[in-house]
């Protein structure tokens, strides 16, 4: 029972850094030059939270309205790569498809395995 115990510590271990890895660690914000694909309007809509049980005590699921938005996929210059990035309805005016633009991005992942492309900013 005790092997199986440091075993399972072991795994849950090792999950943890993984996910430390992929999620939380310090990631390098880097700039490009892309052109905007497509816009995607996005309407608006809501999330429903709902609360765990607290000892007893009863909460009602929180709602949380989700305002519209425009979604924009940007094909990185000089790379395979495609970007989504959304911008609500009054900024996203500025933008249209075929416009090239400048993001300002971060990549997660795991090396050779995984990888993602978070936008932070996009301006002309």
């Amino acid at each position: 029972m005790k092997y199986f115990l440091y075993c399972f510590s072991a795994v849950c271990a090792a999950f943890a850094l993984v996910m430390w890895f992929v999620f939380l660690r310090a990631a390098v914000t880097k700039t490009a030059l892309g052109k905007i694909t497509y816009k995607i309007f996005k309407p608006a809509g809501q999330y429903v939270q709902y609360p765990t049980h607290a000892g007893g005590t009863f909460y009602a699921p929180s709602v949380i309205a989700i305002a519209e938005c425009y979604v924009f996929v940007i094909q990185m210059e000089g790379s395979s790569d495609a970007a989504g990035y959304s911008l609500n309805t009054l900024a996203s005016r500025e933008f249209e498809p075929g416009q090239t633009v400048k993001i300002e991005y971060q990549e997660r992942g795991i090396p050779e395995i995984w990888r993602r492309i978070y936008v932070t900013s996009m301006s002309h």
